[in-house]
């Protein structure tokens, strides 16, 4: 079960989840032993997953440990807790007796911020936007311990938090792992690799991540990541095996790719693969613009930041990306809409 620290609060700034709020710390506080999260659908249909109330302990506990979470802290809710990320800052508030301040679930949910917050998970759209409306006295200068999640952090935002000095640390997991496994130092003094937290270790398996953590599960659970394993505690993360475009026998990773683009190319994008009758797949790109502006794409400045192979054959731009509810692009359906307005040549 799980235990409700004495000295748990909640102080809303939002009446936006306060209904879903309650409603979830009743369920916490049941004798019903399991608990269901949504997963967030970026790579299909949203489902339901079942955790034990244990099990969701043991991982709370994991990460007020690490980040060394004392009674009467303060946290901020800036997720929805109808998925796991949200959700499981409200349980370890809950269960570390922290003062958890529920702020509006929006982009700009650091800009509500007026005093000091300990604890903090954001996605990265909300940690670019707190970044590009940064404050010497207020936002997310007044976060101590910053946690991201649910997408990769781009190099622009990566140096913005080097130029700010700002350390946040990203992490690694999902929804049937009870949220991060793994996290990385980025920004400020960052690092490359992420390092497990204690307890959990690694392997690989037909070129994907699989995670081995007895305390919640017996089964080794086999992730769709491939990554550079250094050891059996620490990797780098290369990219999702179902993103994988093998273009005339080269495997290529979308992500990887869209790191190297994005440091000479700042519209928002992503590398995608569609069927190509000679080179079974071919690297498209799919822009997005809103209307009125003017976002110049060339082969030429392609080349400069990738090799000649990784240059895409096509593009597309459209006016808006399909994104999931907690703010992961929809790659799927992103991929669908580009395909529907069609493509044009890179040259």
């Amino acid at each position: 079960m799980i235990v409700i620290h004495p000295h748990f609060s909640i102080i809303y700034h939002s009446n936006e989840q306060r209904k879903q709020i309650e409603e979830f710390v009743r369920k916490v506080d049941s004798s019903d032993p399991f608990l269901k999260f949504k997963t967030s659908g970026s790579t299909g249909p949203p489902k339901l997953i079942e955790h034990s109330k244990k099990a969701i302990s043991v991982s709370a506990y994991k990460t007020i440990d690490f980040f060394q979470l004392k009674e009467k802290s303060t946290a901020a809710l800036c997720l929805s807790v109808e998925h796991i990320a949200g959700a499981m800052m409200l349980i370890r508030s809950m269960i570390a007796g922290l003062t958890l301040h529920v702020f509006p679930t929006t982009t700009r949910s650091v800009d509500f911020i007026q005093n000091e917050i300990n604890f903090i998970a954001l996605v990265p759209m909300q940690l670019e936007h707190a970044l590009k409306t940064i404050k010497s006295n207020g936002g997310i200068k007044l976060c101590r311990q910053i946690l991201i999640g649910g997408a990769p952090i781009s190099p622009l935002t990566n140096e913005k938090l080097k130029e700010e000095k700002i350390s946040v640390y990203h992490s690694y997991g999902m929804t049937e792992t009870i949220t991060h496994v793994a996290l990385k130092k980025t920004g400020h003094k960052g690092f490359d690799q992420y390092e497990t937290l204690e307890g959990i270790s690694l392997s690989c398996e037909d070129d994907a991540l699989c995670i081995s953590y007895p305390e919640i599960t017996d089964q080794k659970i086999k992730t769709n990541d491939r990554v550079e394993l250094i050891n059996s505690n620490s990797f780098r993360w290369l990219g999702r095996l179902d993103h994988c475009v093998n273009s005339g026998g080269l495997k290529i990773f979308p992500e990887i790719l869209e790191k190297k683009i994005a440091l000479g190319f700042t519209g928002t994008f992503i590398i995608s693969g569609i069927q190509d009758d000679n080179l079974g797949q071919k690297l498209v790109m799919i822009i997005e613009q809103e209307r009125g502006s003017n976002i110049k794409v060339s082969k030429e400045l392609i080349g400069k930041l990738v090799d000649k192979y990784e240059i895409p054959k096509a593009y597309c731009i459209i006016d808006e990306f399909t994104w999931t509810e907690n703010n992961k692009i929809n790659r799927i359906d992103t991929l669908k809409k580009a395909i529907h307005r069609g493509w044009k040549k890179l040259s």
